[in-house]
């Protein structure tokens, strides 16, 4: 759970359910189809709900399907909640996977603490639920290598871009020379306000690939994860129902085949050194409205 008490980490499970039961309600009522994916899904299937010692939530959809998503958020009320997209202009967007954010709200993960600089004392990203947009692609490894390729650089660039690097000093030559390389791609381009998004448009346009039998989102962080998130698209859609926390929720039509990709045994818990995976580091919630159970 990182430096978070045990206290913060129910609360922040509590909003991120109510946040996600809200996701659900505002995609059936306009026909926009998504399926909870990664920790998320494994925990539906595990455990009814949250992974005990999760502290995020996943939701993953096509990304024609996103741009439906939008336009709601566009022309809706949709209460505490808002999107942040990598084309857009929220401050601490800094993956090219776009969020949904809740308002007056502030977490921040330990990944941030030691690798880029902050606006002084100010941090300002909100709990957020991540949303993977998957692509149609051709289920041939050499194209899918070479696409994973430059993708992870322009992702890359997309954050470096966007956010100055803290100059890290005692993790070894490597990473120290990293740290100044990335600085120095922040320090040349942040006068282009839009550096950031030209590096976008750049990624979308790799990803765009006509209707096809297969999947994979490329959004994805690392390499491997890429690889195994390839599934057809007869294995995802119609979605079918599972629980969480007490709703339901949308799950891929073969989630066996998807978790087994991605975590092998999933049924079994990973040993303890495995569980801490992303470490938050500090959460605030404002004026949020707990029930009693969960209030100091």
């Amino acid at each position: 759970m990182g430096s978070i008490s045990s206290d913060s980490h129910k609360k922040l499970q509590y909003v991120l359910t109510r946040m996600l039961e809200q996701f659900d309600k505002i995609c059936r009522d306009n026909d926009i189809d998504y399926f909870v994916c990664y920790g998320t899904e494994l925990g539906a299937v595990r455990h009814q709900g949250f992974i005990p010692w999760d502290d995020d939530a996943d939701v993953g959809m096509m990304r024609s399907e996103f741009e439906k998503l939008k336009k709601v958020f566009e022309e809706q009320d949709t209460g505490d909640l808002f999107l942040g997209c990598p084309d857009g202009d929220y401050e601490w967007q800094e993956k090219v996977y776009p969020r949904l954010y809740c308002k007056d709200t502030i977490i921040e993960l330990k990944y941030w603490e030691d690798s880029f600089e902050l606006c002084g004392d100010k941090f300002g990203r909100s709990v957020n639920i991540d949303i993977f947009l998957f692509d149609y692609t051709d289920n041939d490894p050499e194209y899918i290598e070479k696409t994973i390729k430059k993708a992870l650089k322009l992702k890359r660039n997309y954050m470096y871009y966007k956010f100055k690097s803290k100059v890290i000093t005692d993790r070894g030559p490597g990473a120290f020379v990293f740290s100044i390389i990335k600085r120095l791609m922040y320090d040349f381009h942040h006068s282009d306000p839009d550096a950031s998004k030209k590096e976008f448009a750049k990624y979308v346009k790799l990803t765009d690939h006509p209707k096809s039998d297969y999947i994979i989102n490329f959004d994805d962080l690392e390499a491997p994860d890429i690889r195994a998130s390839l599934i057809r698209y007869d294995q995802v859609f119609p979605t079918v129902t599972g629980t969480f926390e007490g709703f339901e929720v949308k799950m891929q039509r073969d989630y066996d085949a998807a978790l087994t990709k991605l975590y092998g045994d999933y049924m079994s818990p990973p040993p303890e050194e495995r569980k801490d995976v992303h470490q938050t580091y500090r959460v605030e919630f404002g004026n949020y409205k707990f029930p009693d159970s969960l209030s100091d």
